[in-house]
């Protein structure tokens, strides 16, 4: 997390510099300049253009495979060829059999049991996630087209919840128990089967700290403007 706001505010701190650093003469033009980043940045552009809802399979490392649902909303082209779109989503499953046994038998190792007969019984260990991000997707084709690959990246933030008889009240509740900026990386495409609708396919890798999952998604949208395609 510290990495990621440290970055933020570098790229701020930048393109403040550049601005401070624009010579006196220049100062006449100063609305000009501004309004023309603001336009290669197209952020001007962001117009709510699609709503929609996915549904899929997440794999998350040491934990069972489960479904997930997504809510997701285009906000259109700000450059020609990249997207916004925002999400968030949801996944709820369990700690795998085998990754509680581990934690288990590390702990029954450091018993004092002189008689060897202690158990030493976790139960399961539920886990639940909610994410909520921004993806900057980039496509080949763009604007008026019917069909739509695409790759792209995301950043997002991640609420991670734990809670099994096992853990309560310990101290590994709280230190499963996380919200952290993450990352991933996807790709994906959409067709527009008709003028108001359109289906989509996804694989996306998230990386966070304490936690990395593949998902694979199918959903269907609709399309507010029918006469772009947006």
């Amino acid at each position: 997390m510290g990495g990621l706001r440290l970055a933020l505010i570098v790229a701020v701190l930048a393109i403040a510099s550049s601005v401070i650093a624009t010579p006196a003469r220049a100062q006449s033009s100063d609305t000009t300049r501004a309004g023309g980043l603001l336009d290669r940045l197209g952020i001007d552009r962001l117009r709510l253009s699609t709503i929609g809802a996915t549904g899929g399979v997440v794999m998350p490392a040491q934990i069972e495979p489960t479904s997930l649902v997504s809510l997701n909303a285009d906000y259109g082209e700000v450059v020609p060829g990249w997207r916004i779109v925002f999400s968030a989503s949801f996944w709820n499953s369990r700690y795998t059999d085998a990754t509680v046994q581990r934690f288990a038998d590390s702990l029954r190792a450091i018993l004092v049991d002189p008689g060897g007969d202690a158990t030493v019984e976790i139960g399961k260990v539920r886990v639940s996630m909610v994410a909520v991000g921004g993806e900057a997707r980039w496509s080949p084709r763009h604007g008026r087209t019917r069909l739509r690959p695409y790759i792209g990246g995301a950043l997002g933030l991640y609420a991670l919840n734990a809670e099994g008889r096992g853990i309560s009240g310990t101290f590994v509740e709280s230190a499963l128990d996380n919200i952290a900026t993450g990352m991933a990386v996807l790709a994906g495409g959409e067709l527009l089967l008709l003028p108001n609708f359109r289906i989509g396919m996804q694989a996306r890798y998230d990386l966070l700290s304490g936690a990395r999952f593949g998902s694979l998604r199918a959903g269907a949208s609709y399309v507010f403007s029918a006469r772009t395609g947006a």
